[in-house]
């Protein structure tokens, strides 16, 4: 049996080659179209920021309380040195929770965490330490 020898007509040759390209941007077409839409992109962003936020730093503060300023609802506190933070200094502190201006005073001791976030410095988790009576001298 003789082989059919196969005749490829120059319109045909083109015809295929369309064909292809048209296919190939099709399918590009549909990876880009399957991505995230701008407003899942700008929510990701949001959600991104808010996890930094999240993830800010913290550190944890043991000191002694040296004046309330409520106006600005701020805290000054005598701290003890973090290591590898920052070394013994007094200095004033934002608080979040505006109920431990109520509670505190000069001369508390306290414990708190600092947390370092894309706002700044601020404390939380504020503990004073309960207040111990003078011991009784011995005789």
């Amino acid at each position: 049996m003789a082989q059919e020898k196969r005749v490829s007509h120059p319109i045909m040759r083109q015809y295929r080659i369309h064909a292809l390209v048209l296919g190939a941007i099709i399918v590009a077409s549909l990876f880009v179209d399957c991505g995230p839409s701008r407003s899942a992109k700008q929510a990701d962003a949001k959600a991104t920021t808010q996890a930094e936020d999240t993830g800010a730093k913290r550190y944890p503060l043991t000191g002694r309380v040296v004046s309330i300023d409520k106006a600005n609802q701020s805290i000054s506190v005598d701290g003890d040195a973090i290591p590898g933070f920052m070394a013994a200094m007094t200095m004033p502190y934002q608080v979040k929770d505006a109920g431990i201006l109520n509670n505190a005073a000069p001369g508390d001791q306290i414990k708190a965490d600092i947390v370092m976030g894309s706002d700044g410095a601020y404390l939380e988790n504020v503990v004073i330490a309960p207040k111990s009576s003078a011991p009784k001298p011995t005789k």
